[in-house]
């Protein structure tokens, strides 16, 4: 059976099949799955399934990936994700052309990363493989296999424009100047600092022929409590709760009046419970919920403990990463 990892014929088909068009709906395919089957056996797969992109499976190949998702997740103006998408060789539509009540006449097209490669003069960096020629029995064809992004967020603008932003994601800053390890997990004998930086050239400017930014995130630029916090708040953010808008209300009601009185939410929760009228999880979901839908304003960057008292929040997590969700100038 032919290899789904790596670079082969068979991948090549499903990247293309995956991926010629992508929509920005449920029906998107990333050209990577987070599988045993697909995900490089040297990372940390995660697949999440958001509310805001209508509860499908998003698919990550690193614990920084996932970090990364959740803050874009969290952001009330993203509204749309393609994770591990491929940089098309040849030229293609610009990724928002697939986006509902787009207005496709402002969107520039891309002109492919072999146009990019030529002009910055890295063609000689383009992964090829050999393909059998369908029209000419025995003869085979060089084709470029397409290298694949991380992370494409679409975003509302002020004007309600939607934009497109491209995160590349590493561990570390530093490791964007150095080739990660082998398939087996070993680090490589010949370091060539000059391909890394040259493939993120090219990626760069893919993306800016179509009047898109492209950032390098690095892992640990996000806190590690907004981490920690997101990924709890997200374990139930779509969470079905059973109760009415009134009986919701009571209970954030309760929550922000001992907030506000530095009282922890555990006691809020607690009261509930004993006199019979909700339960436990019920209430947790009431909590968590309204956090992550910033109704309930608290501090993302202390740890969010049920014991303890809320800290009203001092730095509001949109703000202090605004700069990674601008659209290009």
């Amino acid at each position: 059976m032919a290899s789904k990892k790596g670079i082969s014929a068979t991948r090549l088909k499903v990247i293309y099949r995956r991926q010629s068009c992508p929509a920005w709906d449920e029906t998107y395919t990333p050209s990577i799955l987070a599988t045993p089957q697909e995900a490089p056996s040297i990372s940390r797969a995660f697949i999440l399934t958001p509310s805001k992109l209508g509860g499908r499976e998003t698919h990550l190949l690193s614990t920084s990936e996932r970090n990364a998702a959740l803050l874009g997740f969290y952001h009330p103006d993203v509204v749309g994700l393609q994770e591990q998408r491929m940089l098309s060789p040849e030229p293609t539509v610009h990724p928002l052309w697939t986006m509902l009540n787009t207005d496709r006449t402002q969107l520039a097209p891309l002109m492919g990363v072999i146009d990019v490669a030529e002009r910055l003069g890295h063609l000689n960096l383009l992964p090829r493989i050999r393909v059998p020629n369908p029209e000419r029995i025995g003869e085979s064809l060089t084709l470029v296999f397409p290298w694949i992004g991380d992370l494409l967020w679409a975003i509302k603008g002020a004007s309600g424009q939607i934009f497109c932003v491209n995160w590349t994601i590493k561990d570390q800053q530093i490791s964007f100047a150095r080739p990660g390890p082998r398939r087996d997990g070993k680090l490589r004998e010949f370091i060539d600092s000059h391909a890394v930086l040259a493939r993120h050239e090219i990626e760069k400017s893919y993306y800016l022929d179509a009047g898109i930014r492209t950032l390098r995130i690095a892992g640990e630029e996000i806190d590690q409590h907004v981490v920690a916090n997101l990924r709890h708040l997200f374990l139930y953010h779509r969470r079905k709760v059973d109760l009415s808008s009134e009986q919701r209300a009571e209970i954030l009601d309760k929550i922000i009046a001992a907030h506000e009185a530095e009282i922890p939410p555990g006691e809020v929760l607690s009261y509930f419970v004993m006199k019979g009228r909700y339960s436990a999880e019920d209430c947790r979901s009431v909590l968590y919920q309204a956090i992550w839908d910033r109704r309930l304003r608290v501090d993302l960057f202390r740890p969010i403990l049920i014991n303890r008292p809320l800290h009203s929040e001092t730095i509001d997590v949109i703000a202090h990463y605004r700069d990674w969700f601008k659209e290009a100038r």
